[in-house]
C-alpha cells in the first residue's frame, strides 16, 4: 500500500519504471561502469602523475615534466564528468531504484563514506592546486610543488580506498556494527591493491593511446617526437603494471573462494565463466599487442626486426590461446553434471581437463607475466637505438587498440565482480528484488525483515 503524505497526496508505490527489474539494473549498471572508466583515469593520473614529475626532475628531462603538466591539465577539465556520473548515480538511480539497499549501505558503512568525502574534497583541492601553482612554484620552490604532488597521492589513494571498502563489503560481508570488521574484510586489501594497478596501468595506456592520436595529427617534428616518446613511455608503464595482475589476481580470487564461495563458483564454473574467459582473453591481448608494438617500433627506427620480440609475440598468441580454452564444453559446469557428461573428451564427455584452472590456466597467466616481461626488458635494452619522431602508422593504431582494450577489460571486470553476488545486493543479507517498492520493507534470503538484522 503507497504511503498517504501529509494534505491528501499519494506517494507513488515503486520508482518510475525502466522496463522492469533487468531495465533497473541495466540503468544502474551502466552508469556504474561509465562512473568507473570516468573516476578509474582521475585515480590513475592523480597517482601517477606526480610521479612523472619527480621522475623528470630526478632526471633533469623536460620531457617528464611537460608530460606530468599535460596530465594536470587533462584532470582539471575532465574531473567534472567522473563527478557528475556519481553525483547521478547516489542522488537519482541508487535512491529511486534501490532504495532500500542504498539505505543499508548508507547505515552499515557511514565511516568509509564519510571518509571518502573528505578525501575526495581534499583530492579536488590538491589537484587544482597542483596545476595552477606549476608555474609560481617551480625553480628552486620546486621541491615544494613536488610535496604537493605527494599529498595528492596520498589523498587519491585513501578515495579509492574508501570506495573499496564499500565495494568489498558488498562481496563478503562482516559484522556491521563493528567500523573495524567492515573495514577489514576479507577481500578488501586485495581489491584494493589489484585496483590500484588497475588503474595505473589504465593511465599508462591512456597516455599511450593519446599520444598515438597526437602523433597521427601531427605535422611538426618537434612535436611528433615528444608524443612518439610519450607513446612509448606509456605503454611500457601500463605494460609493466598489467604484467603483474595476475598474481594480484589470483590471491583476490582465492579470497573470494574461501569466504564467497558461491560468487567465486559462479566465476569460474557458472554462468559467469565465459566473461572469465574473454577477461583472460582481453588480458593477453593487453599484453600481446604492446609487444607487437615494441617489435614494430625498434624496426622503424633500426631497420631490423627484433628475434627475441618476434619469438616471445608468438609465445603469447599461443599462451592466449591456451589460456583461453573452456573446461567444461556448455555455459555452466551444472549443465554438464545434469547430463552425467563430467567426463573427459576422449572419453565421450563434455570436460577438457587441460583448462582446469589449477594448474593449467595459472600455468598461462604465469607464462603471461614472464613473456610480457622478458619483452618490456628487452625494448628497454634497445630504447637507446630508437630514434623519436620515425615512428609508422600501424604502432600508433597498436597504441590506441591497447588503450581501447584496457578500457573494456576495466569493463568486464566490473561486470563480473557485480553480477557474481546476483541476485544480491549483499551477498547473502539483501536482495535485490523488491527494491523500488518504498511500501514494504526488503526481505532477504532468510526471510527476515531488514528491520529485525543487527544493523547500528
Amino acid at each position: 500500500m503507497a504511503h498517504v503524505l501529509a494534505g491528501g497526496l499519494q506517494l507513488p508505490g515503486a520508482s518510475p519504471s525502466f522496463g522492469g527489474f533487468l531495465g533497473y539494473r541495466i540503468a544502474i549498471g551502466g552508469m556504474f561502469e561509465l562512473h568507473i572508466l570516468l573516476s578509474g583515469i582521475v585515480s590513475g593520473f592523480t597517482q601517477f602523475g606526480p610521479v612523472v614529475e619527480w621522475l623528470g626532475w630526478m632526471r633533469r628531462r623536460p620531457h617528464y615534466d611537460r608530460l606530468a603538466h599535460g596530465m594536470g591539465r587533462f584532470l582539471i577539465f575532465y574531473f567534472a564528468f567522473g563527478a557528475a556520473s556519481a553525483i547521478l548515480l547516489i542522488s537519482s538511480l541508487l535512491v529511486g531504484l534501490w532504495g532500500h539497499l542504498w539505505g543499508i549501505i548508507n547505515r552499515v558503512l557511514f565511516w568509509p563514506f564519510y571518509v571518502e568525502a573528505w578525501t575526495f574534497f581534499m583530492m579536488v583541492i590538491l589537484t587544482y592546486l597542483w596545476y595552477f601553482t606549476w608555474g609560481p612554484l617551480g625553480g628552486r620552490f620546486k621541491v615544494l610543488h613536488m610535496t604537493m604532488g605527494g599529498a595528492l597521492i596520498i589523498a587519491s589513494y585513501l578515495q579509492v580506498a574508501m570506495i573499496d571498502t564499500v565495494a568489498s563489503y558488498m562481496l563478503t560481508p562482516t559484522q556491521p556494527g563493528n567500523p573495524i570488521a567492515v573495514f577489514m574484510n576479507p577481500t578488501n586489501f586485495p581489491l584494493q591493491l589489484h585496483r590500484t594497478i588497475a588503474n595505473l596501468a589504465y593511465a599508462g595506456y591512456g597516455i599511450a593511446g593519446f599520444a598515438a592520436f597526437r602523433y597521427l595529427r601531427s605535422r611538426d617534428e618537434v612535436q611528433r617526437g615528444f608524443w612518439d616518446w610519450a607513446g612509448s613511455f606509456g605503454v611500457v608503464w601500463g605494460t609493466a603494471m598489467t604484467l603483474v595482475q595476475p598474481a594480484i589476481g589470483f590471491d583476490y580470487a582465492k579470497e573470494i573462494q574461501l569466504h564467497a564461495y558461491g560468487a567465486w563458483y559462479k566465476m569460474m564454473l557458472g554462468n559467469l565463466s565465459p566473461v572469465f574467459l574473454a577477461q583472460i582473453f582481453l588480458l593477453g591481448l593487453m599484453l600481446l599487442l604492446p609487444t607487437w608494438f615494441f617489435l614494430r617500433r625498434l624496426r622503424s627506427s633500426t631497420g631490423r626486426r627484433s628475434k627475441v620480440l618476434l619469438g616471445l609475440l608468438v609465445l603469447l598468441a599461443l599462451t592466449t590461446v591456451f589460456a583461453t580454452l573452456p573446461y567444461q564444453l556448455a555455459l555452466t559446469y551444472d549443465q554438464v553434471q545434469a547430463t552425467g557428461m563430467n567426463r573427459p573428451l576422449w572419453e565421450g564427455g563434455l570436460i577438457f581437463p587441460f583448462a582446469a584452472m589449477i594448474p593449467y590456466k595459472i600455468a598461462a597467466l604465469v607464462a603471461y607475466s614472464v613473456f610480457a616481461l622478458t619483452a618490456v626488458f628487452w625494448y628497454l635494452h634497445r630504447l637507446p637505438e630508437v630514434r623519436w619522431g620515425s615512428a609508422g602508422r600501424l604502432e600508433q593504431w597498436l597504441l590506441i587498440a591497447s588503450a581501447v582494450l584496457t578500457m573494456g577489460m576495466i569493463v568486464l571486470m566490473g561486470f563480473i565482480r557485480e553480477n557474481s553476488r546476483f541476485p544480491d545486493g549483499i551477498a547473502g543479507v539483501v536482495q535485490l528484488h523488491g527494491q523500488q517498492s518504498i511500501s514494504q520493507p526488503s526481505i532477504g534470503p532468510s526471510g527476515q525483515s531488514r528491520g529485525q538484522l543487527p544493523f547500528p
